[in-house]
């Protein structure tokens, strides 16, 4: 061997391949020095390798954001249970929480009622308390009392009670001579009228009453009914 092919061989620097692509340029860069000319196209195998390399690239980053997606919508999902159980927990707080006003509710409404119903015992105690102190006055004279003085002090107890009942809203229904109703009257007998009190209340023989317009018991009546003619005029009877 020459001198100058060791020198040659000498000069030419020692590579280590580690990518083909790399392998070929530095190939051609060797091989456009040595000849002088500049190689326009790669050869057909490195081209193949190159797309080969290109493809593989793609399909990394391809499965890395495939990767990165899924990872995200994974954040995604864990985030919306978190709310979901935030959210399922307030309602649960909601409902307890209403259950409780619901209750307290119902307890102060009971208790109101109870009260007013306390209240309105009490008020007609109190007016019916009133009746038998007048009671007790007129029996404590009943002995030095007239017949007629007994009856004048009957009659004003009986008015004393009417209006007691009327305080507390009970209206006595006074069905003697009115039309007979159903719905206010119950009839215990009819009895024989004329034709002018047919279907009209004739006799009492309990009131009625009926607080603020409901009815707490009907009046026992007698109901009148009117017979009719016995005397039936057939057509040659009856007067030209």
């Amino acid at each position: 061997m020459s001198d100058e092919s060791r020198e040659t061989t000498a000069a030419v620097p020692v590579v280590q391949v580690t990518d083909k692509r790399r392998l070929h340029m530095e190939a051609d860069e060797r091989a456009a020095d040595s000849s002088g000319e500049v190689l326009t196209d790669p050869p057909a195998d490195a081209q193949t390798d190159a797309q080969a390399d290109a493809q593989a690239d793609a399909q990394a980053d391809a499965r890395r954001a495939e990767r990165l997606g899924f990872q995200q919508l994974q954040m995604k999902l864990a985030e919306r249970e978190a709310q979901l159980a935030r959210l399922r927990a307030q309602v649960v707080e909601f409902e307890a929480k209403t259950q409780d006003e619901l209750r307290e509710t119902r307890r102060r409404l009971e208790r109101v009622f109870e009260q007013r119903v306390t209240s309105a015992r009490q008020s007609l105690i109190e007016e019916l308390l009133a009746v038998f102190d007048n009671l007790d006055l007129m029996l404590a004279g009943a002995e030095k009392a007239t017949r007629d003085d007994l009856l004048t002090g009957i009659d004003a107890m009986r008015r004393l009670l009417i209006q007691t009942l009327q305080r507390q809203d009970i209206e006595r229904i006074e069905a003697l001579g009115q039309p007979f109703d159903p719905e206010l009257h119950e009839a215990v007998e009819t009895a024989a009228v004329g034709p002018e009190q047919d279907g009209q209340v004739v006799a009492q023989t309990r009131p009625g009453y009926r607080m603020d317009g409901r009815l707490i018991r009907p009046a026992l009546v007698s109901v009148g009914r009117a017979e009719p003619s016995s005397v039936v005029l057939s057509e040659t009877e009856v007067p030209a």
